[in-house]
């Protein structure tokens, strides 16, 4: 049987796909739609949100050492606030449905920033919010300043001020099922993308259906990633695993 894949429709994600049957016959969702159907196994190979690595463990297996990691700022996982950061705690914070990761990323950046005392309070993203949590080409096409929300922040450029290391949003997973012969087939397939969209990204830009960005600012933006994982990646992500679940028993036993 062949694996179905999945894919997010974000310009970060493009590099992985060639223009061809693979790209056109994914399952497209959104990080947070994409765990869901992992989970159901609707999909069998996707980009998943790190945190089901940490919220189902032993459920996925890595492929290779792909992933979408980030060493400053991401361009595309931005807070944009009324206020600064350290006077956000109580304030009401909006959130973008298609995030898993980056509110979790949020949550560990607030705590560093002003403590568990006043927690800020998390809501769909409408009138009365203090704040706003974008990600992906959302956060593109709304990353500058505006006189409703003055205050613009990179979170990935926070996590890598805060600890100094990269932080991973998110790595290529297979349901434990798929067979190892597949897992490679796959793993070739987006090395050889990868080689080639970096090289070139012309192909990804053309993709763009929408007025988005130039064939310069694409290239500089998927440019700005880390796609194939390291050891300072690996260490990133061990940390922010370390953070989350941390806060998450400050919070239980609050």
């Amino acid at each position: 049987m062949t694996p179905e894949i999945g894919r997010i429709p974000y310009l970060n994600t493009e590099p992985f796909f060639g223009d061809d049957e693979v790209r056109a016959d994914s399952s497209v969702a959104s990080p947070r739609e994409m765990l869901s159907l992992a989970v159901r196994r609707e999909v069998d190979i996707a980009p998943l949100p790190v945190v089901a690595e940490f919220d189902y463990p032993g459920r996925f297996a890595p492929i290779g050492n792909f992933g979408i990691a980030s060493f400053g700022p991401a361009r595309s996982v931005i807070l944009k606030s009324r206020v600064k950061v350290e006077k956000l705690a109580g304030c009401e914070i909006g959130i973008i449905d298609d995030t898993a990761t980056s509110v979790r990323l949020l949550r560990v950046l607030l705590n560093h920033w002003n403590g568990t005392k006043s927690q800020s309070r998390f809501g769909s993203i409408g009138a009365g919010n203090d704040a706003v949590l974008l990600i992906g080409d959302e956060a593109l096409r709304n990353v500058r300043p505006s006189d409703e929300y003055p205050v613009v922040v990179d979170l990935a450029d926070e996590w890598k001020k805060a600890t100094g290391l990269p932080f991973v949003f998110a790595r290529w997973y297979a349901a434990n099922e798929v067979s190892e012969a597949d897992r490679a087939k796959v793993a070739g397939y987006f090395d050889r993308n990868l080689t080639s969209n970096l090289s070139d990204p012309s192909a990804v830009h053309r993709r763009r259906t929408d007025p988005g960005p130039s064939l310069e600012q694409t290239g500089s933006y998927i440019r700005n990633f880390v796609y194939r994982l390291g050891d300072a990646e690996l260490e990133g992500l061990r940390r922010f695993r370390e953070l989350d679940s941390e806060l998450e028993r400050k919070v239980s036993a609050a």
